[in-house]
């Protein structure tokens, strides 16, 4: 009888995976390594192999899914593009991804770790956030929106598209997310546009 191994990547992807997921639904405080081991099918000793305890595969889950999102969120930026054009792709990656995979948009919208994990960034410090700022900030400068802040401008603008994010992903709002981008787009653009 031949014994199924599975090679370490996907075990590791498995771990990330089946975490992320709990983390999501339980908070971070809430979920054990046996839970872990339980969604995920690996043994709590393969686990312990990759990671050396809890807080180290939260930090590994956090990097990885924040570098995920900034990742396809730099494939769609094209260099010198307006800045209404960076925050339309902003708005089409989270609705795309509350559709096909809500539980990497619900960690990246709403998950803290608090001060469970050292050395974890709240997410609104992360790259993507940065770069998105720094786009607003740019829109300030050159006079293509009104608010004389960032954060407020960010504010005005990412609450349209995380709100109804958050709205899809609790069952309230029936319409796929893809459907109203646009229409989303348009009423954060217009909040802060000159």
């Amino acid at each position: 009888m031949k014994k199924r191994s599975i090679n370490p990547e996907e075990k590791i992807s498995k771990v990330i995976l089946a975490a992320r997921r709990l983390f999501v639904e339980r908070g971070f405080g809430g979920v054990s390594i046996p839970s872990i081991v339980k969604a995920s099918g690996v043994s709590t000793g393969a686990i312990y192999s990759y990671f050396k305890d809890k807080e180290e595969l939260a930090r590994t889950i956090h990097n990885q899914t924040v570098d995920e999102f900034n990742t396809l969120f730099q494939q769609r930026l094209e260099g010198d593009e307006p800045v209404s054009s960076v925050l339309k792709k902003f708005t089409e990656l989270v609705c795309e991804l509350t559709e096909d995979d809500p539980v990497l948009m619900k960690y990246m919208l709403f998950m803290s770790h608090g001060n469970n994990i050292a050395d974890v960034s709240p997410i609104c410090s992360t790259e993507p956030f940065r770069l998105l700022q720094s786009h607003l900030r740019r829109g300030i400068e050159t006079g293509q929106i009104r608010c004389k802040d960032f954060m407020v401008a960010g504010l005005s603008y990412t609450g349209i598209t995380i709100r109804a994010a958050e709205l899809r992903m609790d069952g309230v709002l029936d319409l796929p997310l893809t459907e109203i981008s646009e229409e989303l787009f348009i009423n954060g653009w217009n909040a802060i546009k000159m």
